[in-house]
């Protein structure tokens, strides 16, 4: 390989170990990964831990990994750890506690240094690296959104449009960051708001929109595009125009949000950061350096899904 890229062999070993980070120019480690690719290189992932100690691998534990967010967060994460010659194993508990519980098990006999895990409560006193993504242990390094401050602005958008009488559809998960969301609605709203649940489904979101259009809201904010995707079709069953009789709000800005009719109004995080932050809060965690917490900015989007109450 080091013949292939024209380098030397300890210039390939720093590239393919991950440690040519301000040792090894950008273009030079481009070509000794290209040569790697163009040979098929393919790292002995289990020899390599006993020789160093580490296995440059970490997990990802998510709760639905046919949920579209997902993809950019891992990709996120994924970018990261290459830059730091790691890679990220995905692992999928499909909403189910049993499932948690066992891939943490099977991950921590194979050969990883750390985990992320997004709305899966992380086992506590386990002594590996772990980090938190949407959720917040006490004592346990983490990285979320400002859940908070997204549905401060959706909601302030549309009281300031004036609407009084908002809904709220919300995910059936009970995970921090929907309960943060139905808090932040409170405080602004009071606790008399109309409420309903779903799964991220959007014919089972339809269902449950359609019982909260029972309490007759101007207004809905969701949890979630997917659930707001559900609005759109109760209200094509009502015959309710968006917005001009209903207002709707998402979460997430996920692409099929511009693509909507009306597009949506939605509040935009990146989930890709989201990833990324979590592994580098995680590299912290492994190299025995201090690992501060983070919480990333939201905006809103207004679109066109958004209007006055009539």
């Amino acid at each position: 390989m080091a013949r292939r890229a024209g380098v030397s062999q300890s210039t390939v070993s720093l590239v393919l170990s991950g440690k040519g980070a301000g040792r090894i120019s950008a273009r030079t480690e481009a070509v000794v990964r290209q040569a790697a690719a163009d040979l098929g290189y393919r790292p002995n992932v289990a020899a390599r831990a006993l020789r160093t100690g580490t296995a440059r691998t970490v997990g990802l534990v998510v709760t639905d990994v046919t949920h579209p967010f997902f993809g950019p967060v891992l990709r996120g994460a994924q970018q990261a750890a290459w830059r730091a010659g790691y890679a990220v194993a995905l692992v999928d508990v499909a909403n189910d506690p049993d499932r948690e519980r066992a891939s943490f098990e099977a991950l921590r006999a194979g050969p990883a240094d750390g985990f992320m895990f997004f709305t899966v409560d992380p086992p506590e006193g386990s002594g590996e690296h772990v980090v938190a993504i949407e959720v917040q242990p006490p004592g346990m390094a983490s990285v979320r959104v400002d859940t908070d401050r997204g549905t401060e602005l959706a909601v302030r958008h549309l009281l300031d449009l004036g609407h009084t009488r908002i809904g709220h559809l919300g995910s059936w998960l009970d995970a921090e960051t929907f309960r943060r969301r139905i808090d932040a609605m409170a405080a602004l709203l009071g606790d008399d708001v109309p409420y309903e649940t779903a799964p991220f489904d959007y014919r089972e979101a339809c269902t449950a929109t359609l019982r909260l259009l029972e309490a007759h809201p101007t207004a809905i904010f969701c949890d979630d595009d997917i659930l707001a995707g559900g609005v759109y079709l109760a209200a094509r069953e009502r015959g309710l125009r968006i917005p001009e009789d209903l207002s709707v709000v998402g979460f997430d800005d996920l692409p099929f949000a511009r693509v909507f009719e009306p597009p949506l109004t939605t509040v935009a995080i990146d989930p890709e950061a989201l990833g990324a932050g979590a592994f580098e809060v995680l590299l912290d965690l492994i190299g025995g350096r201090p690992a501060e917490s983070r919480v990333l900015p939201v905006e809103l989007v207004v679109r066109e899904s958004t209007a006055p109450p009539r």
